[in-house]
């Protein structure tokens, strides 16, 4: 139910970029499209996936999941991981690791270190290992400066360079806030998909519109790059695409 968006977006095939970037701009809501990833890597044979839960609990993902045809909780354990640190801070309170920095590390060195750990033991019986971040923005709301954020993500796509078949998604909201750190971060990788508003405002029929920019080479001096524009819309079991001009919508 979700195949349209994914090959709209290129992210359909077994083998990802390494390090992909989630653009989302203020009062529209890209998290379907974690969903979305997450439940075509769990179908995949053999290949491993690390959720990080900042924005929503793994409660939510599974819930989405079983609204999208899949169970997320059969892959739990085996080939899917997940950090919720949503849950973590919700059970522990002020006691949570990611409140108080018990080993002295900062929020997002800690969180760091906690994926490092789940790549060293889950990796290598893998064919392909995806490390799903849903909100990047999160992280400033518990304390992380930009400058730590954008440490952090560097750290993400070095790790992504030093593993073959690895993949690091991102997403951050408010994008058009924190632009900055957006435009830093889309540059670590080849592909950038930004989640926009429509001009024209709500219609029933398009949530949003999805611009997916891909770097398709790199020469000396100049960037080859491909920009596609997609209309979608989030139904309860799907996600519709939509070409623009398809609907009579401003985009």
């Amino acid at each position: 139910m979700a195949a349209s968006v994914l090959i709209a977006c290129g992210l359909n095939e077994q083998k990802l970029p390494g390090f992909v970037h989630i653009s989302e701009e203020s009062n529209v809501d890209g998290s379907f499209l974690i969903s979305c990833i997450l439940g075509q890597r769990l179908r995949i044979s053999n290949a491993g996936t690390l959720l990080v839960c900042l924005q929503h609990h793994y409660q939510h993902y599974f819930n989405a999941g079983m609204r999208l045809g899949y169970n997320s909780n059969i892959f739990l354990g085996k080939t899917l991981n997940v950090i919720d640190v949503l849950s973590d801070m919700a059970r522990q309170g002020l006691n949570s690791k990611w409140l108080r920095s018990p080993n002295g590390l900062t929020l997002t060195e800690q969180l760091a270190e906690d994926i490092r750990a789940q790549l060293a033991n889950n990796y290598a019986n893998r064919s392909s290992y995806t490390i799903l971040i849903d909100n990047l923005s999160i992280l400033f709301n518990l304390g992380a400066s930009k400058l730590q954020v954008q440490q952090f993500c560097q750290a993400l796509a070095d790790l992504a360079k030093e593993h073959e078949n690895l993949t690091v998604i991102t997403k951050l909201s408010n994008s058009d806030i924190h632009q900055l750190t957006d435009n830093n971060v889309a540059k670590l990788g080849h592909v950038r998909i930004q989640v926009l508003r429509l001009k024209s405002g709500v219609f029933r029929e398009v949530d949003g519109k999805l611009l997916i920019e891909r770097v398709l080479d790199e020469g000396r001096y100049a960037c080859e790059e491909s920009r596609k524009e997609v209309l979608y819309k989030v139904n309860d079991r799907n996600v519709k695409i939509f070409n623009p001009g398809e609907i009579g919508v401003k985009v």
